[in-house]
Order: structure tokens, then sequence, then C-alpha cells
């Protein structure tokens, strides 16, 4: 189980970095496609202003076109006596002097709202997170298995070794024994009985294990147990110790004293 949020932690932690990654390369050619776009607005505008600067006419052009024209002296009439369709000077000055227009906005069109990338930006925000949160969760997994191992670990009661004896036959060494679980112990499943043998310098010669008659130790129960293997004639002592797959079960020795 352990092993299985493990992997599902690990490649949520994977997808999480490709997450970021993309995000930064979509920001990252975001804003490359906006420089390059600035810098063709900039160019097409230099482009029109110097077109626009050929098209308008001289200093010395503009003010003799603007300036008003003088009728030959002639003897004043009365406002009835002029005809309707005669222009006066303001209409004339009017009607020589160009228009211009200003169009607001750049090149003459609206200001369009920028795209600052906030979808890429709101994306690696959510993937950073992600990121944050997967691996907070791994290590709170983590700490949180080793805690409830150590707390089962020492909440379960060593098993008491009742009995001991060994029976030596040419190079075979047969040793039998009975083992129990207190009452205050929990249920131990697939328990093995391991002998480790010594010469007398102490040195270690051998070793073999073997499973306790019950499959199956509940609170208070007792099996008994024989383990043999070959023995050379320099071995001089021994010990037992018992262990299941998770490892080694704590014992000890409630063997009466003669």
């Amino acid at each position: 189980m352990d092993i299985t949020l493990l992997a599902i932690t690990v490649v949520s932690l994977i997808v999480a970095l490709v997450m970021s990654v993309t995000a930064w390369r979509l920001a990252r050619a975001e804003k490359k496609r906006s420089a390059a776009r600035v810098a063709a607005l900039s160019l097409a505008a230099a482009d029109d202003r110097t077109a626009s600067d050929h098209a308008f006419p001289s200093r010395e052009a503009f003010v003799a076109a603007t300036r008003p024209v003088k009728a030959p002296w002639s003897a004043p009439r009365t406002a009835a006596e002029l005809p309707l369709n005669q222009p006066t000077a303001e209409t004339v000055h009017a009607a020589v002097a160009p228009s211009f227009t200003h169009a607001t906005g750049f090149l003459g069109a609206s200001e369009l709202p920028r795209d600052n990338g906030g979808r890429q930006k709101s994306l690696g925000f959510a993937a950073a997170v992600l990121l944050l949160v997967l691996s907070g969760g791994l290590l709170w997994m983590m700490s949180g298995s080793r805690d409830t191992n150590a707390v089962a670990a020492s909440s379960t009661a060593p098993l008491e070794l009742v009995s001991l004896n060994h029976e030596r036959q040419d190079q075979k060494l047969a040793i039998s024994g009975l083992v129990r679980n207190p009452a205050s112990g929990t249920a131990v499943e697939q328990l093995s009985a391991v002998v480790f043998l010594f010469d007398r310098a102490g040195t270690f010669v051998t070793s073999a294990r073997a499973n306790v008659d019950f499959l199956k130790l509940g609170a208070g129960d007792e099996s008994p147990f024989v383990v043999s293997l070959e023995a050379p004639a320099t071995v001089a002592r021994y010990r037992v110790s018992f262990r299941t797959d998770e490892g080694v079960v704590p014992h000890v020795d409630r063997r009466e004293k003669n």
C-alpha cells in the first residue's frame, strides 16, 4: 500500500513539474510574440510619419495659400447690392486654408488592452501550488508511516522464551524449545526461530532458521520449535532469536533458573 501511494505521489510530482515547465515556456513565447508585435508596429509608425512629412506643404507655400485675397478697389456698395454668391474674405480664407484632422490612439486606432499573459501566469501558479501540496503530502505520509511503525513496535510486548534444550549427534545439532506470546501481546504470524553458532573464540560459524509449530500465535499462546543444523566440532555455544517476514521480534528469557 505504501509503495502504491509513493508511486502515485511521484507520478503526480512529475506531472506538476511538466505543467510548470510548460507554463513557463508558454509565458516566454508570449513575451517574445508581444515584443515582435511592438517592434513591427513601431516600424510601421515610423514609415507613416515619414510619408506624412513629405505630404505636408512647405511654410512659404502654406503662407501664400492662406494669405487673404485683395479685390480691386471699387466704389462701396450697400449690403443689398452684394450678390448672394460672392465670397467674402472669411469664406475665401476658409476655402483656401487646408483642413487638418487628428485621430486619437496609436496609428489612428483605439488603444487595445495589452495581453499580459494572465492565463500562463495562472497556470504556472496552479502548477507550483500543486507541486508544493504533493511534496508536503509525501513528507507527511513518510513521517506518518515511520511514526506508526515505531508506535506499533513499541506497543508490542516481547515474546517469552519458556524453555530451551539442545541435543548433539555427530555433526548435527538439534535445538528445541518453547516460545510464548504474552497475554498483553498482539497476534504474531509466520514466526520463525533462528539459531546462530559460535566457536570458543566467539567467531560466528553458521546459522539456521525454522518455523515454529504454530503458524499463528495469539495473545497467551505457546508454540514449540525445533531447529536442526550442521555443527562442526569447533562450535562451543549458540544463540536463539525470533523473527517474522517484517523483521526481528524481541523476546525475553523466562526459563526457570535451576
